[in-house]
């Protein structure tokens, strides 16, 4: 295979990463190989997507349709779902997403503490009825990640998606952009209602 100077500096090594007590994953998964982009992994994709938002209209509907109360659990339910997705096999996505993420890059655990900060974001969305504070931490937090995801569909990476586990083969980019921009975007709106 052959593989330029500059494709290299942002492709995980072999010693580049912390075990969790499970195998490496196989280089092949770890952004070495073109993954065939198929319909049905878009529409599995937009099904999750619809997923979430059917969970969170029948958690508000459960919950109460006041102020923005909506808008909050679906940003929660997103987040966990995500977090969710991540948590399958952490290793793997934490190999994958360092490299195209600005942080992950420079600080390694960055990638692993990922789904955690996700967690505590959903939780917190659930849990405030003036979320704010919450809001600017979210546009923070997913600002910086779609911006690395936006850099690196630019640059046409290669790399598998973990996020939804194994039951979804898309870029990690593609979907990392989606989810970040998604959440940017609901985040800034939510700060004015």
């Amino acid at each position: 295979m052959n593989i330029s100077s500059s494709d290299t500096r942002h492709m995980p090594k072999e010693d580049d990463h912390i075990h969790l007590g499970h195998d490496i994953p196989e280089m092949e998964h770890a952004g070495h190989i073109n993954p065939v982009e198929k319909s049905r992994e878009y529409v599995k994709f937009a099904v999750i997507l619809l997923g979430i938002f059917v969970f969170s209209v029948a958690i508000t509907t459960l919950r109460g349709w006041g102020g923005s109360r909506f808008g909050n659990d679906f940003i929660a339910v997103f987040f966990m779902t995500f977090a969710g997705f991540k948590f399958i096999n952490l290793e793997e996505f934490a190999l994958i997403y360092r490299t195209f993420d600005v942080i992950a890059q420079k600080i390694r655990p960055w990638g692993y503490a990922v789904p955690f900060i996700e967690v505590f974001l959903g939780i917190s969305y659930f849990v405030s009825t003036d979320a704010w504070q919450i809001n600017l931490l979210a546009l923070l937090f997913t600002g910086t990640a779609g911006y690395g995801a936006y850099k690196a569909l630019k640059r046409k990476p290669k790399s598998h998606c973990t996020s939804p586990g194994t039951f979804i083969k898309l870029p990690l980019t593609k979907v990392s952009f989606v989810e970040n921009s998604a959440m940017f975007v609901m985040s800034a709106v939510m700060l004015f209602i």
